[in-house]
C-alpha cells in the first residue's frame, strides 16, 4: 500500500476504532498484564497467579518478603542495613564511590526462592542490590560476590543465583558482571 494512503487511513479509521497510535517520541511504558487478556484470555488466566506475573511489583507491605526492620549483612567488610523510612523500603550500602549511601527500593524482583530489590538510580534506571532473600530459608543471599552499586560501566543484570558455594546465610553463585 501506498505509505501516503496508509497514512490517511490511518488518520481517518484510528479515531473511530478507538486505537491510538504510537508515536516515536512517546516515551515507553508499561502497559500491564491485562492488556494481553483480550486476545489471549486462557494463557492469561494460567499466567496471573503465577511466579512470573509476581515476578516484579512496586515494593510495598504486601510485595516485600525480606527483613526492613534494622537487619545487616556483613560482606567483603561492607555492613548493609535494611530498613524502612516510613513506608519506604530503604537499603544502606556501598555506593560506585565506595562510600555508604541510602537507597529506596522502588521494586521487587523475584518471588519465591530469592527476591531481589530493585533501587531506583538517576535516570530513570533501576539497579538490582545484589544482596537478595531467601524466602525459604528467610536469610539475606548475596548473589554474586557483591554487595556494591556498581559504577556507571557494570549491570548486575547477569547475576542471578544458581549451582555454587553455599554457605551458612550466603549464596555465591560467582557469575559476573558485564558491561552494559
Amino acid at each position: 500500500m501506498n505509505p501516503l494512503w496508509r497514512a490517511a487511513l490511518a488518520v481517518v479509521a484510528v479515531p473511530f476504532l478507538g486505537i491510538a497510535p504510537v508515536l516515536a517520541d512517546e516515551p515507553p511504558a508499561f502497559a500491564g498484564g491485562a492488556v494481553c487478556s483480550g486476545c489471549h484470555a486462557l494463557e492469561f488466566e494460567a499466567w496471573k497467579g503465577s511466579h512470573h506475573a509476581l515476578a516484579m511489583q512496586p515494593a510495598g507491605a504486601a510485595t516485600v518478603l525480606g527483613d526492613f526492620g534494622g537487619a545487616q549483612f556483613e560482606h567483603f567488610g561492607v555492613t548493609t542495613t535494611f530498613f524502612r523510612d516510613g513506608e519506604k523500603f530503604m537499603v544502606r550500602t556501598d555506593g560506585p564511590d565506595a562510600a555508604l549511601h541510602e537507597y529506596s527500593v522502588a521494586s521487587t524482583f523475584g518471588v519465591y526462592p530469592l527476591q531481589q530489590y530493585l533501587i531506583a538510580m538517576p535516570g530513570g534506571r533501576l539497579q538490582a542490590l545484589a544482596i537478595a532473600w531467601d524466602v525459604g530459608r528467610k536469610i539475606k543471599a548475596d548473589s554474586a560476590g557483591s554487595t556494591s552499586i556498581p559504577t556507571s560501566g557494570s549491570s548486575w543484570a547477569t547475576r542471578c543465583t544458581g549451582p555454587g558455594e553455599i554457605k551458612p546465610g550466603i549464596i555465591n553463585a560467582s557469575i559476573a558482571t558485564r558491561p552494559i
